[in-house]
């Protein structure tokens, strides 16, 4: 639905809200749950103008938005796991995906987020017990789904707007596993290493064998 706003000539901004999403997907083609009226799934478009690499920084720059708005209405601090996982307790509880082309409109891009805010245990399946959790699972409150929402794309247009030089400090400063082993996909292979950081064009730095290597979030 996301990609047709372009094909209508949508402005840049336009939202999608799906209350149950039925076919949900993260990266690499993997399967992203949710549950009807509790999750939070919405994807929105954008065409920015500007260079290729600097698109790199959106994965960030998506992923403090969403820490900051949820910590803005809900009191509660979530952490962010390199490229675009949202982690509290030290489970996932989001996650972000982001694709673009080339389109009659320029550089066309959908940043698509999907959030378990309202779920209960009795909702996350017996596989992701120990993977998944949800606001609600980890403080016992319930939450309204619109007030996040609109915190977390008031928080993106601000940074998207204002801030693009400052997403690199404030993404390390909510990043779970500074100096920390990580396991993560790149080029069609897994990888493990030292995660050591991340450079300004938004790459992280993993030490593997003791050589640095940088590596992009891909989209």
């Amino acid at each position: 639905d996301a990609w047709k706003c372009f094909q209508n000539n949508a402005p840049e901004g336009t939202l999608i809200i799906a209350d149950h999403q039925i076919h949900g997907r993260g990266r690499r083609q993997s399967k992203w749950s949710s549950v009807g009226g509790k999750s939070l799934t919405f994807s929105f478009v954008l065409l920015p103008e500007m260079a290729l690499e600097k698109l790199s920084i959106l994965p960030l720059l998506s992923g403090v938005s969403i820490v900051k708005g949820i910590h803005s209405i809900t009191n509660i601090l979530c952490g962010l796991k390199w490229p675009n996982d949202i982690i509290m307790s030290r489970k996932k509880i989001g996650g972000i995906l982001i694709e673009s082309h080339a389109g009659k409109q320029g550089l066309e891009v959908v940043v698509g987020i999907g959030l378990n805010i309202n779920e209960t245990e009795d909702d996350i399946p017996n596989e992701l017990q120990d993977l998944a959790t949800s606001l609600h699972i980890d403080s016992g409150e319930e939450f309204g789904r619109e007030l996040i929402l609109s915190s977390i794309l008031n928080e993106f247009e601000n940074l998207y707007l204002n801030h693009w030089h400052d997403i690199i400090p404030l993404w390390q400063g909510y990043c779970i596993h500074e100096n920390v082993e990580v396991t993560f996909h790149s080029n069609n292979k897994f990888h493990r290493g030292i995660f050591q950081g991340i450079t300004n064009s938004g790459h992280a730095r993993i030490q593997i064998n003791s050589k640095t290597e940088t590596f992009p979030a891909g989209m």
